[in-house]
């Protein structure tokens, strides 16, 4: 369990980036949430103890002085330790240019963890982000305000993240970003290199040689990936899963992801969801 305060925010005047949410919990040992994939972008601040963070299928220890991202359409899972069980704040946002502020400050899936040494002021920052209501123009442009100040806060805080290598290549990065942004749009390679203004041989090219696989083979593996983490996590059907993960063939969509997971998207929601099941029985038995 966890003693949680939360505050959401229904502005509608922001584009390019605006805050939703914002909330503090003190969690009880083992607490956790999920397996779960968010539609928007959440940042958690550990202000003390410790936990575990899993991103896909990287595991993290986050600790107090440490924050954590969790990237939208990403299935996630975070649990309180045993022994030292943390307290967090978080904010919840989204906009059009959310992605792009999270890469460029280095703050992304890539970086999922990082140090916070602006502790103070970050928490005071969420904290008065709970005393605007939700009705004028003037609160709407102070949260926006603080929530800029906040994403910049995690860019001086972030210069030795905790998480795996990122591609060298800028190009490659760039690739990635627009694969996991416009992955599920009717999106071929060819637009790809156009929307990154490169050559289509010249980018095939350097991605295999730095990635080991086909740009092709990337996609439909995020693709797969994505559409995974639906079936576990919703009741949409095998049709919706598959246009929202960049399909509009269902019997194309099928037959990929059995050849990714020799199992059909059917057969994998039963699995997942037995597997769920178990998590939770283990974690109530470990209480």
């Amino acid at each position: 369990m966890e003693t949680a305060f939360f505050k959401t925010y229904f502005f509608n005047n922001q584009t390019d980036l605006k805050i939703l949410f914002a909330g503090k919990a003190v969690c009880e040992s083992l607490h956790s949430f999920g397996p779960a994939v968010r539609p928007n972008y959440i940042i958690h601040i550990v202000t003390k103890g410790k936990g575990r963070y899993q991103l896909d299928n990287d595991s993290y220890e986050v600790t107090v002085g440490q924050g954590f991202i969790i990237p939208p359409d990403t299935r996630t899972f975070y649990q309180a330790d045993k022994e030292d069980p943390w307290s967090y704040y978080w904010i919840g946002f989204e906009g059009d240019l959310a992605g792009f502020y999270l890469d460029a400050l280095g703050c992304s899936g890539h970086h999922p963890v990082f140090q916070t040494e602006n502790m103070e002021r970050i928490i005071e920052i969420i904290e008065e982000s709970f005393l605007w209501d939700q009705e004028s123009l003037f609160a709407e442009l102070m949260l926006s305000a603080r929530l800029y100040e906040f994403l910049a806060l995690c860019k001086q805080t972030s210069e030795n993240p905790v998480a795996k290598d990122q591609p060298r290549n800028p190009h490659i990065r760039e690739a990635i970003a627009y694969i996991r942004s416009y992955y599920a749009t009717p999106m071929t390679i060819q637009n790809l290199a156009e929307a990154l203004c490169l050559n289509r041989s010249y980018l095939s090219s350097i991605f295999k040689q730095e990635m080991g696989v086909t740009l092709q083979q990337y996609l439909t593996d995020h693709r797969l990936t994505r559409a995974a983490e639906l079936l576990g996590l919703n009741n949409f059907s095998i049709d919706e899963i598959a246009e929202y993960s960049g399909y509009r063939d269902t019997l194309v969509f099928s037959k990929a992801f059995k050849r990714k997971y020799a199992i059909t998207p059917t057969a994998y929601r039963k699995t997942e969801y037995a597997r769920q099941e178990q998590l939770k029985e283990n974690a109530a038995h470990r209480i």
